[in-house]
């Protein structure tokens, strides 16, 4: 729509013309028809992306990882300004299409052994579709009770499987586990620490958790002493005994334990803390126990291992990613809280506009986490679920952990490969250790690998640090990755590290 020509107005005008200015310029009729036409033309310009996305999703495994946008690209979209009079907007799309959304990584593709990225369902990106196209309103119960009830039964689906039972469990959907890991320990504070005690608080993790963890208790008012990092042991899950010890401790010297939280999957390893005996000691000391399950709490759906997160059910709260594990689309995460008064209490606010809309039988979600506006992000979880099933997806979970054993397998047939940490959760760190490097040469060598897989476009994998040192990290979670993408794979790091020890021993020769 093309508006008219505005004149300026002095200041001394605007109060006093500035509705007769604004009915004057302002064509309604064009403007409902201009976004009537909108609507039509990205209609059909839409299906022409979906198809798009279809097609690449069909010979994804033909396709480089990562196209890195050129230093072109990125200079002429930060020199793009923005326009008073609109541009044609299927060239807008076109440009979005070629220079942003194809130049990015393909987190999807089945050898993108990185971060904890998955396959996208493509019931859940319907899903998301919808949920955008109608642009539901969730903040409370009332604005879109279909919505709600979604969310309220998924939360207590997901709560049960936790062995959360009763009336009381609750929670929230919000935009991934550093928002529901911080909201957790919002609510620990307020339930364990009187205002007074806040300086005084003290908050335990291991030395694997999450990051996330640790930047919501700062963001939340806690110093950086009164976050305790507990060491991990040879597993790199957390050792009980010297938890107990800085409780202990802590205790003696006049502070206040309020809170622990349990890794279910870390991301470095994929371990899972002993979450049963953290919680006798937990319950012992009164501390509000929250597990991050973000990566792994999807074992919860599989009979076979579900086992592994015994212990879960002792916890006051824990945080789910299903956009990890669960194929999502961005963003899908869940706090279930064992008792929802306890969020409640952190977060109900009942101001005046708000009145005329809050719900008398079921809890506002406004209520229940720090988000006011918020969309419907449990659709697309609940479509996915609905379309196809939990078995499938236990089925899923249960070969994607298998893939990380073939991993595994793989590197015991060749020479100088070390595995780090055994397989955990789909993830498994190793490093290729040939004789007659230092430790600080094979750091070296283990980026140059990295480095060199990743530039090659087959496959992406980068490297963490454990005990020190760099090694390389696979999480095999993606359900559309074959035993011979991984197979491939292991014989392309086996060739690019054999060359790489070869050129840093010539070079210390030289």
């Amino acid at each position: 729509m093309k508006t008219k020509n505005r004149q300026p107005a002095y200041p001394g005008e605007i109060a006093k013309d500035a509705l007769e200015k604004g009915s004057q310029m302002f064509d309604w009729f064009e403007f409902d028809e201009s976004v009537r036409k909108g609507f039509e033309e990205q209609a059909e310009q839409l299906n022409v992306y979906i198809e798009r996305v279809i097609e690449t999703n069909s010979h994804i495994r033909e396709l480089p990882i990562y196209e890195k946008p050129s230093q072109q690209t990125i200079d002429k979209i930060l020199s793009t300004g923005i326009p008073e009079e609109g541009r044609d907007s299927l060239a807008v799309g076109n440009e979005l299409v070629k220079d942003v959304f194809e130049q990015a990584m393909l987190t999807q593709h089945p050898r993108f052994f990185s971060f904890v990225a998955s396959a996208v369902s493509p019931y859940s990106l319907a899903g998301c579709i919808l949920t955008d196209v109608y642009n539901l309103h969730v903040g409370g119960w009332e604005q879109a009770p279909g919505a709600g009830a979604i969310e309220e039964n998924l939360v207590k689906w997901m709560g049960g499987l936790a062995g959360y039972t009763g009336p009381d469990v609750g929670g929230v959907f919000l935009s991934g586990a550093s928002m529901a890991n911080m909201s957790a320990m919002v609510a620990a504070r307020d339930s364990r620490l009187a205002p007074e005690d806040f300086p005084s608080g003290v908050a335990y993790l291991s030395d694997q958790a999450h990051s996330s963890n640790e930047k919501g208790l700062r963001i939340i008012g806690f110093r950086q002493d009164q976050i305790v990092k507990i060491p991990t042991d040879d597993s790199f899950k957390m050792r009980v005994d010297l938890l107990e010890e800085a409780i202990r401790r802590d205790k003696q010297a006049g502070k206040r334990p309020f809170a622990v939280i349990g890794s279910l999957g870390t991301t470095n390893t994929g371990s899972i803390d002993p979450l049963e005996e953290i919680g006798r000691v937990a319950q012992e000391h009164g501390l509000w126990y929250h597990i991050d399950g973000a990566f792994g709490a999807s074992i919860l759906l599989s009979p076979i291992y579900r086992v592994l997160a015994k212990g879960i059910e002792a916890s006051d709260s824990f945080s789910w990613d299903t956009h990890k594990w669960l194929m999502q689309v961005y963003s899908c995460s869940a706090l279930i809280a064992k008792d929802k008064k306890n969020l409640l209490n952190s977060f109900t606010e009942h101001p005046e506009y708000l009145a005329d809309v809050s719900s008398s039988e079921h809890n506002d979600a406004w209520d229940l986490g720090p988000e006011m506006s918020r969309p419907a992000r449990a659709i697309k979880l609940w479509y996915t679920l609905q379309a196809t099933g939990t078995t499938l997806l236990a089925e899923m979970i249960e070969y994607t952990i298998y893939n990380a054993k073939i991993v595994k397998r793989e590197l015991a047939k060749r020479p100088n490969w070390r595995v780090v940490s055994d397989p955990s959760c789909g993830t498994i760190n190793f490093r290729y250790e040939p004789e007659g490097l230092s430790d600080e040469e094979l750091d070296v060598l283990t980026s140059r690998i990295s480095q060199e897989i990743i530039g090659s476009g087959f496959a992406f994998i980068v490297t963490t640090t454990l005990m020190g040192r760099k090694t390389l990290r696979m999480c095999t979670i993606n359900a559309n990755t074959t035993e011979g993408d991984i197979v491939q794979t292991i014989s392309l790091l086996d060739e690019i590290a054999a060359g790489e020890a070869q050129k840093i021993s010539a070079a210390r020769r030289a």
